[in-house]
């Protein structure tokens, strides 16, 4: 009797899961996990027997399965009750803080210093900035939980500055975050500085250029009314998360046109306030990432500069729309042209590069400089 009773609930959980499948409608993006959903396949024979059909279905039937952000929520709260501090490489830390674990580099930091030092010879008469920030567990060691060590940022950026010495500057703002570490500087749920840690480095960048920076008090801080749970917490749902919130700086004098290169966009604002009433609110900064976007501002310096970058620059970049006349902002995870090239054609009289340590220990797209 005992065994009846099993296979029939086995019987009707499968076809309760399965008559989900036929009856809901597929989701075609996940906002928890911030990406597009496998759709389901069309049958053929071909990549039935290559394989292919079988292998997206498996990738459908687990994108589309009912219920799938409950499950994952409390897959990770089972995880808490067991005592397991680190799932899916964030730790669950402190304060509400989740932290991107980081750990020693390879090689790909030692190729993408190389690519560096052969971009600036490449090109000896540019002058080069690299700004360069630790992520959230540098700053914040202490949020970690018990036992848990991350690799030491300061001695990547230490590499990078001697790396890069006599080829362009190094600004390395480690010091000026931890000066105001009691000052919300990242978010919580999200591996991003906040637009306040951000403006605490573009101080620290205009010192190094001879720029006047804006005095924050200048500046309209708008909050956005709606909670932010950011790409960590796609990686760590927790029930209990306390949500972030998201500031925009905008300067009331400023004029700008923004060109999306390729895409025939042309908008007048920095932020695209689409994303308030979507889960990657970071994404309010230039609509996201792009491969390549042109910033007219009303400054009056003419200087025309390149800005190659990571997702740290995009909340940024707004304070230093206001300082030239036109900035040119590339994302080498998408632009795959020749740079140099581009430098010459366009009459770039300055580049500055805006990173986080996490990023150029591990992406692969400095090989396109």
């Amino acid at each position: 009797m005992r065994n009846k009773i099993e296979i029939l609930l086995f019987l009707v959980f499968i076809a309760f899961f399965g008559l989900g499948y036929l009856v809901l409608e597929q989701r075609d993006f996940s906002e928890m996990e911030n990406r597009y959903l496998e759709q389901c396949p069309k049958f053929t024979w071909k990549g039935f027997v290559d394989g292919e059909f079988t292998e997206k279905f498996e990738t459908y039937t687990a994108d589309q399965i009912l219920g799938k952000d409950v499950f994952v929520k409390s897959n990770v709260a089972v995880n808490r009750v067991l005592g397991i501090t680190e799932i899916n490489q964030v730790y669950i830390g402190k304060e509400g803080y989740l932290i991107q674990d980081y750990q020693e580099p390879g090689e790909v930091l030692e190729d993408n210093i190389r690519y560096l030092q052969a971009f600036a010879e490449e090109n000896p008469e540019i002058d080069m900035t690299f700004l360069i920030s630790p992520n959230v567990n540098e700053i914040y060691p202490e949020y970690l939980p018990a036992y848990a060590e991350t690799y030491s940022q300061e001695s990547v950026i230490d590499r990078l500055q001697t790396s890069l010495e006599g080829r362009m500057t190094v600004v390395d703002v480690t010091e000026v975050l931890r000066e105001h570490k009691g000052e919300a500087l990242y978010y919580k749920t999200d591996h991003h500085w906040t637009t306040l840690g951000a403006y605490y480095a573009y101080e620290e960048l205009c010192g190094t250029l001879e720029l006047e920076p804006t005095p924050i008090e200048q500046y309209q801080c708008l909050e956005v009314a709606e909670p932010f749970y950011g790409s960590l917490y796609s990686k760590v749902p927790l029930f209990e998360q306390e949500s972030d919130s998201v500031e925009l700086y905008r300067n009331p004098k400023g004029e700008y046109k923004v060109t999306v290169v390729g895409e025939q966009q042309t908008k007048d604002s920095m932020f695209d306030m689409e994303y308030v009433n979507r889960k990657d609110k970071y994404s309010i900064f230039f609509g996201g990432n792009y491969p390549l976007l042109v910033i007219e501002s009303n400054s009056e310096n003419d200087e025309k500069i390149l800005i190659l970058k990571d997702s740290y620059a995009n909340c940024m970049v707004p304070m230093l729309a206001d300082h030239y006349g036109e900035i040119h902002m590339m994302d080498l995870r998408y632009y795959h042209e020749d740079v140099s090239e581009y430098i010459e054609e366009q009459g770039i009289q300055k580049v500055i590069f805006i990173h986080n340590v996490d990023f150029i220990s591990t992406d692969n797209n400095f090989l396109w400089l």
